[in-house]
């Protein structure tokens, strides 16, 4: 009998659910290119389980009662047309997703786990083996999105239990999306060693980071991540405020102490109108006193420069 499956998606849920996880991750990022291969892959994997079970037809019926589980319960991409137009939204959905669905080995009792997975009543206590996870850590936003995908497809969720997932997902990055202009600004043109100084900050705290595992994020990706990872933090308000408070002026004291290694003191004096002036030119150019100071130095040169 010949299986076939309809999109990579699907392959890799029905690789994964037949304990071939490397197939499962050899597909995770293929494309539409790779889903002859990766048809092949499953069929000749299935005819390898049948020849070792002396032609055992229950791994037929368990195949196809996967298929139909996945048709039943998937989530059709065009429900998340809005976060794949975001990669924003695309870092969210798997930051959230991550957090919420997916667990270290270590955190698994052996007693309790069954297969991959470690069943509870609660739909948000199904927990994911990271380890086991068909694309574990995304290098881009688009790659989040899949990723996410995947974990969904994967629970033991029906369709409307997912759809709630997804409501929520779409609440609170709507919530967070304005806060972010707001509290974050100081952090919106963040260069690389910028980005690495924060996320070491966030290392140092015993929490923060607790719920993702520094090494999942990729680097990539850790600029959107930060943001995210402080909303998604299970802490009080007040705590998240002073945290967030103080990261902002160790960071504006950070890039101070990294612009000035390089510059020469001057004292001057200058006259009280000269003062008042330097000042208005502070508020005007949104600047401080050393940068107008050199800013007016360096446009005095070089029109001095053009009229020789």
């Amino acid at each position: 009998m010949h299986i076939e499956v309809k999109s990579i998606r699907e392959g890799v849920y029905l690789l994964w659910r037949l304990d071939l996880l490397d197939e499962a991750r050899q597909f995770a990022l293929g494309g539409k290119r790779d889903l002859l291969r990766c048809n092949g892959v499953i069929n000749n994997s299935i005819d390898r389980m049948l020849r070792d079970n002396d032609g055992d037809m229950d791994i037929v019926r368990k195949v196809i009662r996967y298929q139909e589980r996945y048709k039943n319960r998937f989530i059709d991409e065009s429900s998340v047309t809005w976060i794949a137009h975001d990669k924003n939204a695309c870092v969210y959905f798997w930051l959230f997703i991550f957090r919420r669905f997916t667990c270290q080995n270590t955190l698994l009792d052996e007693i309790t786990r069954y297969s991959r997975r470690l069943y509870r009543r609660d739909r948000n206590k199904h927990k994911i083996i990271r380890d086991e996870l068909p694309l574990r850590t995304p290098d881009t936003a688009e790659q989040c999105l899949i990723a996410g995908l995947y974990i969904l497809d994967i629970l033991p969720l029906y369709l409307g239990d997912l759809q709630d997932i997804l409501d929520e997902i779409r609440k609170e990055y709507s919530r967070i999306r304005s806060s972010i202009k707001d509290e974050f600004s100081w952090f919106s043109e963040a260069e690389s060693v910028h980005i690495e100084w924060v996320w070491e900050q966030l290392n140092k705290n015993n929490y923060l980071l607790s719920d993702f595992g520094s090494s999942e994020i990729s680097q990539n990706i850790k600029f959107r991540s930060i943001p995210f990872i402080y909303y998604l933090w299970n802490e009080r308000r007040d705590t998240k405020t002073l945290f967030l408070n103080t990261l902002r002026k160790r960071y504006a004291n950070m890039k101070h102490r990294k612009k000035v290694a390089t510059k020469a003191p001057v004292n001057i004096r200058i006259s009280e109108s000269s003062k008042k002036t330097l000042v208005k030119l502070e508020k005007r150019f949104n600047r401080n006193r050393a940068d107008v100071i050199e800013f007016l130095i360096e446009k005095a040169w070089a029109e001095l420069n053009q009229k020789n």
